[in-house]
């Protein structure tokens, strides 16, 4: 017979059975909030999450961004003999002979003068010589200072009575003294092809020849001969243009005219003969290369620009950009671990690619490697877990445009870099680094048909005849 609770222990279970009601519906209610907060939370945590994962990017993309402009203002530190070096190809080296070393001797139609050493008996005991010889040298120097020439013109008029007019045996100038055909073409050449100021030219002028010239003048001596030359740069642009393939790059060129745009040079240069075009004072957008290019067939060469991708002509890119860009994230300081040796993965499988690019482009049949070329330069461009966001953006420019980094494969003669538009630009930055720029769009012109004329000039050798006014 089962013992009856007594009515206190009732009492007392009802109490707790009735706190413990209480007590799961508020802990339900608990359960629903700290549900909702968890979810809350949940949420918050992707958010962090992507937003850490967005910050360390972007602090990696600083980060090369930093090293990128400390390597533009210091330059790049020397590396320790004992440190490892990237696996790079190493570059030709041409042996030199002895001869190179030495001055080559002058001609015999060179020499302006004899200087005899005689010597009537020896040094040493006084007695008379029982065989004699001479020994040749010669010594090379310029005549410093140089006197400047001044030829004073006399010119004869005579008056007809008959005809009632003044004859004259030359046409008079305009000012009674004017400047020779020496001066202006050095003033040319001292201003396009080495790169001085005006404020140099007028010392080099005053200091060697005490010749006193405003910047006026040489502005003026600057402006008449490039329209002179402007015939001849027609003539070079035309000839560039029929060239198999083209080189164009660009870079800045300010202008002083305060209309609020950042200016270009652009240069187009022949793939066969090296020569360049330059236009000066440009923006920066397509139209440009139309202009440079004309009614051109050629192959052009270039960077990864969008204007040029729209150009009707076939494109070749330039693969060592892109090895560039490889080999600075390979040698950053800034990646370390995993992701560091991803870049040296990639800089090193391209690399590879390169070369044997190169080696096919110069075989006999370079299109039979054109299709093996492209699987590896696919397969190159797969994205990686551990890629930064500098390679994935190298990556993706390879593959969307892969086909354009082998036309050198498709057309003879065509080179797989856009090296020679950069060699010719470099000529142009490192006058920009004396003068700044040009005043006006008419001096950005003039300076651009005097480069392109002067530099072919130089380029053929032919620099010297200019010069002499031949």
């Amino acid at each position: 017979m089962s013992k009856r609770l007594s009515d206190a222990v009732i009492r007392e279970r009802m109490v707790e059975w009735r706190n413990l009601k209480r007590l799961h519906k508020e802990a339900r209610k608990r359960i629903a909030k700290q549900d909702i907060i968890i979810k809350e939370q949940a949420v918050r945590i992707v958010f962090l999450e992507t937003t850490v994962a967005e910050q360390a990017a972007t602090i990696e993309t600083f980060k090369l961004q930093i090293e990128e402009l400390r390597t533009m203002v210091f330059g790049r530190k020397r590396k320790k003999k004992d440190e490892d070096d990237l696996d790079t190809p190493p570059a030709r080296r041409v042996p030199r002979t002895p001869d190179s070393y030495k001055r080559p001797l002058p001609k015999e139609s060179e020499v302006t003068g004899i200087k005899d050493h005689p010597i009537d008996a020896c040094a040493h005991c006084g007695r008379d010589f029982a065989d004699r010889d001479f020994v040749p040298y010669f010594e090379e120097d310029i005549p410093l200072p140089q006197k400047k020439i001044v030829i004073k013109h006399v010119i004869e008029k005579g008056y007809c009575a008959t005809c009632r007019k003044w004859s004259v045996g030359a046409p008079p100038p305009a000012a009674p003294i004017i400047l020779g055909g020496n001066m202006k073409r050095y003033v040319t050449y001292l201003s396009v092809v080495c790169r001085q100021s005006y404020a140099q030219i007028q010392d080099v002028l005053l200091h060697t020849y005490d010749f006193r010239v405003s910047q006026g003048e040489i502005a003026k001596i600057l402006e008449k001969e490039g329209n002179a030359r402007r015939p001849e740069y027609e003539r070079l642009k035309a000839k560039i243009r029929g060239e198999p393939s083209v080189h164009l790059d660009e870079t800045g060129w300010k202008l002083f005219i305060r209309d609020g745009y950042r200016r270009y040079a652009w240069t187009m240069v022949g793939g066969a003969s090296a020569e360049s075009a330059f236009v000066l004072g440009k923006t920066r957008g397509k139209g440009n290369a139309t202009d440079l290019l004309g009614d051109s067939k050629a192959v052009v060469v270039s960077d990864d620009y969008a204007a040029y991708r729209t150009l009707p002509n076939p494109h070749q890119l330039c693969l060592a950009h892109i090895l560039r860009k490889l080999r600075d994230l390979a040698s950053s300081g800034e990646i370390v671990g995993a992701i560091h040796d991803r870049c040296v993965l990639a800089y090193g499988t391209f690399a590879g690619i390169y070369a044997d690019i190169e080696e096919a482009r110069t075989s006999p049949e370079p299109v039979a490697s054109h299709t093996a070329l492209l699987e590896r330069l696919q397969t190159f461009s797969i994205l990686h877990s551990n890629d930064p966001a500098k390679l994935v953006r190298i990556k993706k420019q390879v593959s969307e445009r892969a086909a354009n980094y082998l036309t050198c494969l498709l057309h003879p003669a065509v080179a797989s870099d856009n090296n020679a538009a950069e060699r010719s630009l470099r000529h142009l930055v490192l006058k920009r680094k004396i003068s700044f720029g040009s005043l006006s769009e008419k001096t950005a012109d003039t300076l651009a048909i005097l480069l392109s004329v002067l530099l072919s000039y130089k380029q053929r050798g032919a620099l010297r005849g200019y010069l002499m006014g031949v």
